[in-house]
C-alpha cells in the first residue's frame, strides 16, 4: 500500500449487522483511515464487534433513507479538501481497490464508482449479476443524490471516476432479513411513485410485475448467470423475488389509500 494517503473518513451505515461488521472493518483496517460507524439503533453485537476495532469511532445516527445520510455526510460534515468513504456494513474494500482509490483522488473526482462483485451465500457471483457500478467515495461540501424508487441516484453532469477493480458485496445477514429489506423498499417505492420521483424502471416496478420476468431473463441468459450454477439461479430467483414483494407493498398501498378515500366503500377484487 502506498504510504501517501489521502485526506479521507470511512463511514460505514449499519444496523444489526452482526454477521458482516467484522469483515467490513477488516477490509478497511489496512487503509490506515479513520471509520465511523453510524449505527441506527443495533440491538445484537454490531456495536460490541466494531468496539474491538481501535480505530473505528461508534456513533449513533438517526437514519431516514439513504438519500439523507450520503446527502448529510458529504454536504454538510466535510469540505470540499476532503472526502468520504461510504460503505454498507456488507461491503468491502479490497487492497488493490483501495489503491485504485488514492491514485484516483490525485485527480480530484466528484465521486468514485467501483465495479460490485456480489456474492450468494457466502460465496462469489462470477457470472449473472445486474448490480451497477456503486458509488462509494465523495467529495466533500456538496450533496451528490436525488431520491427515486426505492433509493436514490447520483445527479447528472458529475465529474467521476470509474474504478477498474471490485468492491466486495457480501451480506451474511439470515434470509428473513433481506425480505424485510424488499418490503421497506415497497414503501419507499410508493412513496417515491406518489410524489413522482420514480425513473422508467422504477415506474415498472410499481405498476407492472413484469420486472419479475426481465431480471431472471437478463441475469441467467444475458450476463451468463446459469453457468454460476446453483449461485445463479438463486441470485435469478431473489431478483424475481424483490421485485414481486416490492409490487405487493406497492398494491397493498394503493389498496389502503383508497380505503381512506373512500371508507364507505369495500373492495372485493
Amino acid at each position: 500500500m502506498t504510504s501517501m494517503k489521502p485526506s479521507i473518513t470511512a463511514y460505514i451505515l449499519a444496523k444489526n449487522e452482526e454477521p458482516n461488521i467484522g469483515k467490513c472493518l477488516a477490509s478497511l483496517e489496512p487503509c490506515g483511515i479513520p471509520v465511523v460507524l453510524l449505527d441506527s439503533g443495533s440491538i445484537d453485537r454490531t456495536k460490541e464487534i466494531a468496539g474491538g476495532f481501535d480505530f473505528c469511532q461508534i456513533q449513533s445516527f438517526l437514519f431516514t433513507s439513504h438519500t439523507d445520510a450520503w446527502n448529510t455526510i458529504t454536504g454538510r460534515w466535510h469540505t470540499g479538501n476532503e472526502y468520504a468513504l461510504i460503505l454498507d456494513a456488507d461491503m468491502e474494500i479490497t487492497p488493490e481497490l483501495w489503491c485504485e482509490i488514492v491514485q484516483a483522488l490525485d485527480g480530484l473526482p466528484q465521486v468514485v464508482l467501483a465495479p460490485v462483485m456480489m456474492y450468494v451465500e457466502g460465496r462469489p457471483l462470477v457470472h449473472g449479476s445486474l448490480y451497477p457500478p456503486k458509488a462509494i467515495v465523495f467529495r466533500g461540501g456538496d450533496e451528490y443524490f436525488i431520491a427515486s424508487g426505492h433509493c436514490s441516484r447520483l445527479k447528472p453532469r458529475l465529474g467521476c471516476y470509474y474504478a477498474q477493480n471490485k468492491l466486495i458485496h457480501n451480506d451474511l445477514k439470515p434470509y428473513s432479513a433481506y425480505l424485510l429489506s424488499q418490503v421497506r423498499y415497497g414503501r419507499l417505492l410508493y412513496q417515491r411513485y406518489e410524489q413522482g420521483c420514480v425513473s422508467f424502471k422504477d415506474r415498472l416496478r410499481a405498476t407492472t410485475p413484469l420486472m419479475a420476468f426481465i431480471h431472471p431473463f437478463a441475469s441467467l441468459v444475458l450476463r451468463g448467470g446459469i453457468l454460476s450454477g446453483r449461485l445463479g439461479i438463486i441470485y435469478a430467483l431473489d431478483r424475481a423475488i424483490a421485485v414481486l414483494v416490492q409490487y405487493r407493498v406497492v398494491l397493498a398501498s394503493k389498496l389502503a389509500q383508497d380505503r381512506k378515500q373512500s371508507p364507505g366503500q369495500s373492495t372485493t377484487s
